[in-house]
């Protein structure tokens, strides 16, 4: 995680399992460390929903179905002054969900075909998203800033 000056205020670690279960785990996880981030409810709501979506992905595609349970996924999440810094990381198969085209939201669902949607609102939700595969891992690096309020600059 970059560290702006040295200005993070903290980073947090979960280490989840590849398995579905964890993600009870990793909503606790969320929701007991908002509140020392500075996360308001908006932002918890959107975080949780991005980190399972991209966890499910993980644990359903990264390692074939019978290694589930067997594999971790580490997610990092830092508070800077502007927002959050979150860095997933996952030794499965190689994939970039940035490379995925968007799918056609103007369609109907039957016109459109299964998927997809998910790496949308990653994608719609997140501020900045980078990927690379080092080290053989998957490290999906992700930005969200803070909401500005009204009247504030």
């Amino acid at each position: 995680m970059s560290r702006e000056g040295g200005t993070n205020v903290s980073v947090e670690t979960i280490v989840l399992s590849n398995d579905l279960k964890e993600l009870e785990r990793l909503g606790a996880f969320l929701k007991g460390l908002s509140p020392a981030m500075g996360m308001d409810d908006q932002t918890l709501f959107q975080l949780n929903l991005v980190c399972d979506e991209l966890i499910t992905n993980v644990i359903l595609y990264g390692h074939p179905p019978e290694e589930r349970g067997m594999h971790t996924i580490r997610l990092d999440i830092g508070a800077a002054a502007d927002g959050w810094e979150l860095c997933l990381t996952d030794r499965g198969v190689p994939f970039n969900p940035l490379l995925k085209a968007s799918p056609r939201v103007d369609l109907s669902m039957d016109e459109r075909g299964i998927g997809g949607l998910g790496i949308h609102f990653v994608k719609q939700v997140m501020d900045d998203i980078r990927y690379e595969r080092l080290n053989e891992e998957n490290i999906l690096m992700m930005t969200k800033r803070r909401i500005q309020k009204e009247g504030i600059s």
